[in-house]
This record gives C-alpha cells, structure tokens and sequence, in this order.
C-alpha cells in the first residue's frame, strides 16, 4: 500500500493538510487530515482471530469549526468513495464506517471524524 499516493489522492482533492500517523505538528493549521494504512487486515474478526484479509486504510479529519471539518470529511468521501484506488493494482475502495463530528473536551475544542475504507 502506498501512503504516498492516498495522501496524494486527498491533496488532489483539495484537502490542504494530509498528515501520516504519528507525524502531525505539534501546533497544526486546522483544518487537516491523519492518514492511517493497516494492509492486509482481517475483515471479519472471529473467535480464533480469522478473518478474510483485506486492504484498510483510515482517514481522520480535524477542524475548528463543523464546516471547516465536514468539508475535509466530504472531500475524502469523493476521493475514495467507490473510487479506483492509485495502486498498482487499482482496487476500489469502499466507506465502512463514517462517524459524525465529535468536539474534544480535552483538546480545546477540536472536532473530528473518522473514515474507515476497504479495498
């Protein structure tokens, strides 16, 4: 899987700010977007930890104000949603999970949503 790319598909998009995991500034320009790759993750969770392997990939969304957020939600929806994917193998990938805005009492203010995408 190549972040590179994601993040590429997500500028492309208009969301000025992709950031990996792990690599936000400390003081970040809002709005902003945290891509998180988890390849080959099992589908479905059974007892024995089995599943069907497939391609994951998340992306969070941070924002001062509920426009500024759900504008990067929705320009991260029209760039994966149902879209061929920029991999070798151009897979398609489709939404699993959206959560609604959230505010973070503890991080003064911020809101955020989450996008979770298989392929």
């Amino acid at each position: 899987m190549s972040a590179a790319a994601l993040r590429a598909a997500l500028v492309t998009a208009g969301v000025a700010r992709v950031y990996d995991v792990g690599a936000v500034p400390d003081r970040p320009t809002y709005p902003y977007a945290v891509l998180g790759v988890a390849p080959g993750t099992p589908q479905v969770r059974r007892l024995s930890g089995s599943g069907d392997p497939a391609g994951r990939f998340t992306v969070q969304m941070f924002g001062r104000t509920v426009a500024s957020v759900t504008d990067v939600a929705s320009r991260a929806f029209a760039a994966f949603d149902g879209k061929p994917l920029p991999l070798a193998d151009t897979p398609v990938a489709w939404q699993e999970v959206a959560t609604e805005w959230a505010r973070d009492p503890d991080d003064d203010g911020v809101l955020h949503i989450l996008h979770t995408y298989r392929y």
